[in-house]
């Protein structure tokens, strides 16, 4: 085992299903992160990328589109999307205009510098994804996201009966 207590083969520790999530969240977001960098633009992140392509699908089916949605979405915090949507907005990929009936929401949209890396970035996390899902059948894939919709409503549960008995 390495430093990181990883084996070297890059697999968690058997027995252990929250280690074992966390290193194949980790390899994954590493992956996509190069992946992303090496084909569409070194300014984009796996995280940057799927927020870019949420933004797109929407905007493409004139579907207004506000930071609320992506946190919901991506089940991420606030202020990470807050910070996420300022470095994208500095960065060209999109604008945040805000909404008349309430100054308070903000309409994201992307600018021609994100128009221009959503079709290289929908083509990259396809082959990415074939690529990663290679060797698993459709049962087994199918299997495996039912089991982590359920992971994650687990964890929403326990994070929630967390805060409540704190």
């Amino acid at each position: 085992m390495n430093a990181t207590s990883e084996p070297e083969n890059g697999a968690a520790r058997q027995g252990h299903l929250g280690a074992d999530i966390h290193c194949a969240s980790h390899a994954v977001r590493r992956a996509l992160d190069a992946a992303i960098a090496a084909r569409v633009s070194p300014e984009l992140t796996g995280a940057r990328g799927m927020v870019l392509g949420c933004i797109a699908r929407c905007n493409r089916e004139s579907t207004p589109v506000y930071q609320r949605d992506i946190e919901e979405r991506f089940h991420i915090r606030r202020s990470s999307v807050t910070a996420l949507l300022k470095a994208m907005e500095q960065d060209g990929f999109i604008t945040r205009t805000p909404v008349e009936r309430d100054a308070r929401l903000k309409s994201l949209a992307l600018t021609e510098k994100g128009w221009a890396c959503a079709a290289q970035l929908a083509r990259c996390i396809e082959g990415f994804e074939a690529a990663l899902c290679a060797g698993l059948g459709p049962a087994e894939l199918a299997q495996l996201q039912t089991a982590l919709v359920c992971l994650v409503q687990n964890a929403n549960a326990l994070a929630k009966s967390a805060h409540a008995g704190a």
